[in-house]
């Protein structure tokens, strides 16, 4: 091998050794670090806490989360959000999902209330047809407070 070559290969290996080391998880602020920013959840409100894991076996797919039919975030891949809204009785969904039994969850929430609710996917795996496409699953589960917050806190925050 040419001492050329070496050189090449050798500069390559160190350009790409940084995008090794955060083993694929994007950057960003973490929820630990805007969680006491946050403002509290106002009296006549309801605060409802999206959150999903970051694995490289997942769909890598961010599809909507729905309250009641009507999209209110997106499921980043390894990230947390929140929003707030007025007490009520909501159906928490992934509308663009295969069908699964029970992936929604169905909550009657107070004012003043907290709900963590984790996006949970799984990748379809088709067979060698490829005509039995389906997309991937999403499965929303309602996640106690305490673990919730030990779960979230090195989560993206997207506001």
């Amino acid at each position: 091998m040419s001492k050329r070559l070496a050189q090449s290969v050798i500069l390559a290996a160190v350009l790409a050794l940084p995008a090794c080391v955060g083993g694929g998880e994007p950057p960003g602020t973490r929820f630990a670090q805007v969680a006491a920013q946050l403002p509290p959840v106002p009296p006549d409100r309801t605060r409802f806490f999206f959150y999903r894991d970051y694995s490289l076996y997942n769909s890598l797919q961010r599809p909507e989360i729905a309250l009641n039919g009507q999209p209110v975030a997106v499921a980043e891949i390894g990230g947390v959000s929140y929003r707030d809204m007025p007490p009520g009785t909501y159906v928490i969904s992934v509308p663009y999902s295969a069908i699964y039994p029970y992936k929604d969850k169905t909550v009657t929430v107070g004012p003043g209330q907290t709900v963590f609710a984790k996006i949970q996917s799984e990748k379809f795996e088709p067979n060698i047809t490829l005509l039995d496409y389906q997309p991937d699953i999403f499965v929303v589960v309602l996640v106690d407070s305490a673990q919730a917050r030990q779960e979230i806190a090195d989560k993206r925050y997207f506001p």
